[in-house]
């Protein structure tokens, strides 16, 4: 598990820093502004989730702190690989960064719960 923790890290800091893969599909959906100030569009995020996808189950407790992280796209790429790992898609609006309902915490905790249900 100590190497996907390497992986998941490395993939979700490059996002936090703005440097993504390059685009090789027709990209839809909103868009955002990185903390670079590019410009991208969702399914570019969605993208870079598909390595941490890959992993599966395995890689749900080392993407869970990244559910907190203050960078909305390296949040976005998480919660998105933690929705389709898992198949669970608590409520968690993406751009809402003060978050003072706690979303985010209520969708760590039934993402902790689901992966505790595996037995690993």
């Amino acid at each position: 598990m100590g190497d996907n923790k390497e992986q998941i890290n490395e993939i979700l800091q490059r996002v936090a820093a703005g440097e993504l893969s390059a685009s090789t599909a027709l990209e839809s959906g909103w868009e955002m502004t990185l903390s670079t100030g590019e410009k991208v569009v969702r399914s570019r995020l969605q993208a870079e989730a598909q390595p941490l996808i890959l992993m599966g189950p395995h890689a749900v407790p080392d993407l869970l702190p990244w559910v907190m992280n203050e960078d909305l796209a390296a949040r976005y790429v998480a919660l998105y690989a933690l929705e389709q790992i898992t198949g669970e898609k608590p409520f968690v609006p993406y751009f809402d960064q003060a978050d003072e309902e706690g979303h985010r915490e209520k969708a760590v905790a039934a993402w902790r719960a689901w992966y505790d249900a595996l037995g690993k």
